[in-house]
């Protein structure tokens, strides 16, 4: 990076970026890191940034202790992005060849209309075997497991001791199992009299 300053002419500019090198490396990888993942390339985008950050050194005199950590982190972040979209779009359009191409070996995983079907009809029945348990059983479920909300929030939410929750979704649980095997079963022989 030294040699990026020697091309600065401005000993008092060249001290100034130097001084903001030191103070915000650790913070610009860090940042470049979050971005890109890949820490081989963090330090060539903190260079990059440099780059832009040496034309703006008299904005950057000018601005507080505040704004201009906010203007590094932004400057590092913008650029990080740059790199990742490069980096895609370059990944994107690379030809792998006849031999390597790996499309045959990748499996469909888009529904059937038939697997699409059943899963709408299925969560059709669900729907209604939610409505059939009381009101607390179906809260606590939703609540569990729609919303993925934690057994702490659950907890305030439906004033629920955080100690008795646990014990309160194991019974919510099974009496939706009992009543799903006993629609099946209903269901089942309909079917069978058909």
């Amino acid at each position: 990076m030294l040699v990026l300053f020697l091309a600065i002419e401005n000993e008092s500019d060249r001290e100034f970026i130097s001084g903001l090198y030191i103070q915000y490396y650790p913070i610009m990888k860090k940042k470049a890191y979050e971005i890109t993942r890949d820490i081989n390339v963090t330090d060539d985008i903190i260079h990059d940034a440099f780059i832009k950050l040496i034309d703006k050194i008299p904005s950057l005199r000018s601005l507080s202790c505040y704004k201009q950590t906010s203007y590094i982190v932004s400057t590092i972040k913008n650029i990080a992005i740059d790199h990742v979209r490069k980096s895609n779009t370059k990944a994107d359009k690379q030809f792998m060849g006849e031999e390597d191409d790996m499309a045959e070996s990748i499996e469909d995983t888009a529904m059937t209309a038939e697997e699409a079907y059943i899963v709408r009809e299925d969560s059709e029945d669900l729907g209604e075997l939610m409505c059939k348990l009381s009101e607390r059983d179906r809260d606590l479920l939703y609540n569990k497991y729609i919303f993925e909300l934690s057994n702490k929030e659950i907890s305030v939410l439906m004033d629920i001791p955080i100690n008795n929750l646990r014990q309160y979704l194991v019974r919510a649980r099974k009496r939706a199992l009992n009543l799903l095997t006993s629609e099946n079963v209903v269901n089942k022989s309909e079917d069978l009299l058909w």
